[in-house]
């Protein structure tokens, strides 16, 4: 089966390893794919920022390099109308139709800035997209931004927030036969349990789309023995927080349903960013591609563009429901499409 430059081309990088914080061999490889064609762009550590066009104000096509760690065997290859391999649906596949479209040598009328970055699928604080909006030069002024996420060529408007928090409960060490000589840890946090169990998802409509507002205990940790009465029970909390909500709240609520006795201790933050489907340069995006559009019921980049003052979506060919699963695939169908429709709007410009 004779592949398309944008099939091979993300058959070629889920094939190079880019486990988080490991990103030299990939950011090697699409640089030099950038420098071969002679677009000119900006290496900053693993990162790259290629623009082709004139002066003005660009439309950024965004793209994180970094995955998940890959399942045992998982490796890059292609099944049918698939390319399987870690990576592919979140978000090669997107890297892949961002440098095919560089390839195609574009003749778009307005700007366009391809950002390529590292260490996304981590900590906030440590995201490459930081240095790249702080520190690149050939960004320059950006008036809308697409991110590559997997949305399956539709448009997947807003992003929640996301706080994570550990919060821990003590007692006293005793020997098992004799518990009443200690205090359990783990029954000392069973009111709280009740109460983050009771905690549904909150639904929150949005400019017509409807988010979720979640908090879930994702770790619990335990116990030296089978026969010792543990001293401290950890719990890691994660919270999805919708637009419209704020970050503050969300805590106040997590630290209620903790009750007393116990610390929590807030680790890392990523803000909500609303739909924004009424700005202009989004609705200009719908219009010209006609694709559907739906809440993004997770966090995303779009969330860092927004607070930087770029209004931002979310489109890309991967299934978000692939993302982080062991089998993981993109369809070359949908990474076709995605060219053909980020083409057209960008020559429309």
């Amino acid at each position: 089966m004779a592949l398309s430059n944008v099939a091979r081309t993300c058959l070629e990088l889920v094939a190079t390893p880019s486990e988080y914080g490991d990103e030299t061999l990939i950011a090697d490889l699409v640089q030099g794919r950038i420098a071969s064609i002679g677009v000119r762009h900006q290496r900053l550590g693993n990162a790259i920022v290629a623009r082709i066009g004139g002066e003005g104000d660009a439309v950024a096509l965004v793209g994180h390099l970094d995955t998940v760690p890959n399942w045992e065997g998982g490796e890059a290859h292609v099944d049918g109308g698939r390319i399987v391999g870690r990576g592919s649906a979140d978000m090669k596949g997107g890297d892949a139709v961002m440098l095919a479209l560089l390839e195609t040598r574009l003749t778009a009328p307005q700007p366009v800035v391809f950002l390529f970055y590292d260490r996304e699928e981590g900590p906030n604080q440590n995201n490459g997209i930081h240095a790249v909006l702080r520190d690149a030069t050939l960004i320059g002024d950006v008036s809308f931004a697409v991110v590559l996420e997997p949305t399956s060529n539709t448009v997947h408007a807003g992003a929640v927030g996301t706080l994570n928090a550990d919060v821990v409960y003590s007692g006293r060490l005793a020997h098992s036969a004799r518990p009443w000589e200690g205090s359990n840890a783990i029954t000392n946090a069973a009111a709280a349990l009740k109460r983050f169990a009771a905690r549904t998802e909150q639904p929150i409509d949005v400019d017509g789309l409807r988010f979720h507002d979640t908090i879930s205990i994702t770790m619990a940790h335990a116990g030296t023995a089978r026969n010792v009465v543990p001293d401290r029970f950890a719990l890691a909390v994660n919270v999805r927080v919708a637009p419209g909500r704020s970050l503050d709240e969300a805590r106040r609520e997590v630290e209620a349903l903790a009750g007393d006795g116990c610390v929590v201790t807030w680790l890392d933050e990523s803000p909500p960013a609303p739909p924004g489907t009424a700005h202009p340069a989004v609705r200009r995006f719908i219009d010209t591609t006609g694709v559907a559009v739906h809440p993004k019921q997770a966090w995303t980049d779009v969330a860092t563009l927004h607070h930087a003052g770029i209004p931002a979506i979310n489109f890309g060919p991967g299934d978000s429901s692939q993302a982080h699963q062991r089998g993981e695939y993109v369809t070359i169908a949908a990474l076709e499409t995605c060219q053909a429709l980020l083409g057209r709007y960008l020559e429309s410009r």
